[in-house]
């Protein structure tokens, strides 16, 4: 078992991002990397963990109004100067509805993670841009308002994509083996 370890911070607005991080860590984990989550929304930030013990370090984000999450970015801009000097690896990863098709993930590669890690003046070893879950059910974390919104979009995705929206529950469209692949190509950075 490798001594390595890793710190995955996100920040998830209705729980895509949040399911992405544990799947990511069970890979990590069964590469031999202890793992440690940070769910950036719910931990104040002078709670969030010092980086340097980290050998690597991931942050995800969801997307939401074609943004990052506050908590996500501003994590990068407090470390930023840390993560240019540091030895260990950083992955960056979204979670985006727009990045539920092969072919539309280049785009919001550049969109979501190439403009902010400029933004924020950080580089990555890896990233990537996963699709996202519309969670049109009843239990969606989403309020009134959000699940309108979640609903237009639905529509507008059936109408311009091959996907099939159903409504009333939690439509998943990430792609879980991009997700694990990235997880192992990460863990193998890592463990160089």
């Amino acid at each position: 078992m490798s001594n390595k370890s890793v710190l995955i911070a996100y920040g998830s607005r209705y729980g895509s991002t949040e399911e992405i991080s544990h799947e990511i860590a069970k890979v990590l984990e069964s590469e031999g990397l202890t793992t440690r989550i940070v769910d950036l929304k719910k931990t104040r930030k002078r709670e969030w963990p010092p980086i340097e013990s980290f050998d690597g370090i991931i942050v995800g984000s969801g997307i939401k109004m074609m943004r990052w999450m506050r908590e996500p970015r501003d994590f990068l801009k407090k470390h930023a100067a840390e993560l240019k000097m540091r030895r260990g690896i950083v992955g960056i990863f979204v979670s985006a509805g727009s990045a539920s098709r092969p072919r539309d993930q280049p785009k919001a590669r550049r969109d979501y993670i190439e403009k902010v890690l400029a933004g924020v003046d950080v580089e990555a070893d890896l990233s990537d841009a996963f699709g996202g879950m519309l969670d049109l059910s009843p239990a969606s974390r989403a309020g009134f308002f959000d699940k309108r919104m979640l609903n237009l979009i639905a529509k507008e995705m059936a109408k311009d994509t091959d996907f099939t929206i159903e409504e009333g529950v939690k439509n998943d469209l990430r792609d879980w083996e991009q997700i694990r692949t990235f997880a192992k190509q990460f863990a193998d950075l890592v463990k160089g």
